[in-house]
């Protein structure tokens, strides 16, 4: 390879991370699993070590290697963000810290780290056994959300309405070693901040709108980007997420932040150094052009920013849930794939199976992403495609 030529380590990367890399000129290492080699198939050299449970094999294999231009490492979600990070200081590479990751994936932790630097902090209690989560609970107060400090995709948050709700909790968590988190009831419209920082400044990319199904365990239910606040509102999300990632001493990538607008201003949910679930990067790439493989790779390699999309468009993608009474139908996507606008459709539940009430984002039974022009257009081309997906009597003109 040319002396000059920078080169990526993905860890585990969907087909888009590789395609991006290339479209930079970056060269590639892909790293899998052992005996997942065979799904990244390509002209790259691929390794195959256990890179999810330890990462020395990794390290001395890439040493190996005698890269002479600008490398490093990669990974795209939370277990690969904190793997990628213990690689490049090991191997002395570009990248983020594995202390700054760890905070994101401890809550608790965050909320200890950032205080009131983003704003008004938010009420919390860490308990790690039943008498603590019962004094937490009586500080914090009622109503109040309790979630596992480690947890993810809104799996096991619950909101805690009354005392018989909080009887019940501690009732099922006698025999639990898992730290919980007790935080205020936070009430307001939800949002996620799409960020990417270089070397420590960190530019806002996306203001998310996030739809949930209003109770708990508060599964999202949609998500439209970009969304435009107000501009005092607009300055204060932007303030929090930024004062957010100093805190963490986050310095390189994406990063997906959530908050919720109060009557209090913005306040923080939680935040995480990687790209937002949910197929969100997918949305920012539809509406703005703004590839977050890209945008990272160019971050840590030093490489000119992607330009993004001349037009900007608005981008959505609305979850489906059917009647959980009855057995789930064979559904065909293919009407739905034709429509307007749409994206991608994918049933992800099997047909003849039933579903117990959404627990988190894997009960979910389908989805639908679209773009448009217009908010308006976005919205009117979402609802059509759901009710075509879902079978609802009433129709839909496409448009």
């Amino acid at each position: 390879m040319p002396v000059t030529k920078s080169t990526a380590v993905l860890l585990g990367p969907r087909e888009a991370a590789i395609a991006a890399a290339e479209s930079l000129g970056v060269a590639v290492v892909v790293v899998v699993e052992p005996g997942r080699a065979g799904r990244e198939a390509g002209d790259w050299p691929v390794i195959e070590t256990g890179w999810t449970r330890s990462r020395d094999e990794l390290v001395a294999a890439l040493r190996g290697f005698g890269f002479a231009g600008p490398v490093s490492c990669f990974g795209f979600g939370e277990l690969g963000a904190g793997a990628a990070a213990e690689v490049n200081r090991a191997l002395g590479w570009r990248g983020n810290e594995p202390e700054s990751l760890v905070a994101f994936r401890d809550k608790a932790l965050l909320r200890a780290l950032v205080g009131d630097r983003a704003g008004k902090p938010v009420a919390h209690v860490l308990g790690r056994t039943t008498a603590q989560l019962a004094v937490g609970i009586e500080r914090i107060g009622l109503p109040c959300v309790v979630k596992p400090v480690d947890g993810s995709g809104s799996a096991g948050v619950r909101l805690l309405s009354d005392r018989e709700d909080a009887t019940a909790f501690l009732r099922t968590t006698l025999d639990s070693t898992r730290p919980y988190l007790v935080e205020e009831y936070l009430t307001g419209a939800e949002f996620s901040v799409e960020a990417i920082s270089v070397a420590g400044r960190h530019r806002i990319v996306a203001v998310t709108e996030r739809r949930t199904a209003g109770v708990p365990p508060f599964v999202a239910t949609g998500h439209t980007l970009p969304v435009r606040l107000p501009e005092a509102e607009c300055t204060a999300v932007a303030d929090l997420v930024r004062a957010t990632l100093d805190a963490t001493g986050y310095r390189y990538g994406p990063s997906h932040t959530e908050v919720i607008l109060t009557g209090d201003g913005p306040r923080l949910i939680e935040s995480h150094g990687h790209p937002g679930g949910d197929r969100i990067s997918d949305l920012q790439q539809l509406a703005l052009g703004q590839d977050v493989y890209a945008l990272t790779m160019a971050a840590v390699l030093g490489l000119p920013t992607p330009p993004g999309r001349e037009h900007p468009q608005v981008a959505g993608i609305r979850y489906v849930t059917f009647d959980r009474a009855l057995p789930i139908p064979e559904t065909s996507t293919e009407l739905v794939a034709s429509l307007p606008g749409v994206a991608e459709v994918r049933i992800t539940a099997t047909a003849g199976g039933r579903r117990v009430p959404a627990a988190g984002a894997a009960d979910r039974h389908g989805y639908v992403l679209a773009v448009a022009d217009t908010r308006d257009e976005l919205e009117s081309r979402l609802d059509c495609a759901v009710r075509t997906l879902t079978a609802t009597p009433a129709g839909c003109s496409g448009t």
